[in-house]
């Protein structure tokens, strides 16, 4: 009995030790608290972190101190007092142009400054913008019964693709706006098309979305139409 009573109580001593040398470690430090989310998109509300985004955080001097991969991110981490550069972004930022096959994806980053002081919390919610834009299309009712076929061409900053009605394409906003045209073959095996028009009003963090309709004009019927078209931006891309 008194060798079992000895065996807990070594247990019991170690146990504090290890308690005691932990608190010591941590003595002196500052505990960074994060709320990462992506501009637009829903979050987990049992997750603090996007999981996919990335973070790198570096010393004064730009001297890289750690580093997170997506879906690893804590929510709490320990840094020692200074001022550290925090830098939250999703792993697509050499690539997001030939994703989905040309069409792109949305590309998001973010960076602040924090200054950590001894024993002390800062609670650093960031909201990490997504920095090309959205281009969609929108055709009005009835359309694919009307016409069998259609393409819908856009090019911006050096790049071709084309997207069906509920698709995206991603640009660059530094490469300027883009230039967008409509060809469509209607049942009879008419085509009907309109030339390039260019848009370059354009921001990072918007989906621009091409809206056509019918021209009020047509007698024809809804077969043979021209087809007009207008402008509308959405402050959010939210449905990537």
């Amino acid at each position: 009995m008194k060798h079992i009573i000895y065996t807990i109580l070594a247990i019991v001593m170690l146990a504090a030790c290890q308690q005691e040398e932990l608190f010591t470690t941590e003595q002196g430090r500052a505990v960074l608290e994060l709320t990462l989310t992506r501009a637009g998109r829903p979050v987990a509300t049992t997750r603090a972190v996007d999981d996919d985004l990335v973070l790198d955080i570096y010393k004064s001097g730009n001297i890289p101190f750690v580093h997170y991969d997506a879906g690893t991110v804590p929510q709490k981490i320990v840094l020692e007092p200074g001022t550290f550069k925090v830098v939250a972004y999703t792993n697509n930022q050499e690539n997001w142009k030939s994703a989905n096959g040309g069409k792109g994806e949305g590309c998001y980053y973010a960076e602040t400054t924090v200054e950590m002081e001894s024993d002390m919390v800062v609670r650093l919610s960031l909201d990490v913008p997504m920095i090309n834009y959205a281009v969609g299309l929108e055709l009005p009712e009835y359309f694919n019964n009307l016409f069998r076929a259609y393409t819908f061409i856009l090019k911006g900053g050096g790049r071709t693709t084309t997207i069906k009605e509920g698709e995206r394409a991603y640009f660059d906003v530094n490469d300027g706006g883009f230039t967008y045209s409509l060809r469509a073959t209607n049942t009879d095996g008419v085509t009907k098309s309109h030339s390039a028009i260019e848009y370059d009003e354009v921001e990072s963090g918007k989906l621009f979305t091409l809206r056509y309709s019918y021209d009020s004009d047509s007698t024809t019927g809804g077969v043979d139409i021209v087809i007009t078209d207008d402008m509308e931006t959405d402050d959010n891309d939210v449905n990537l």
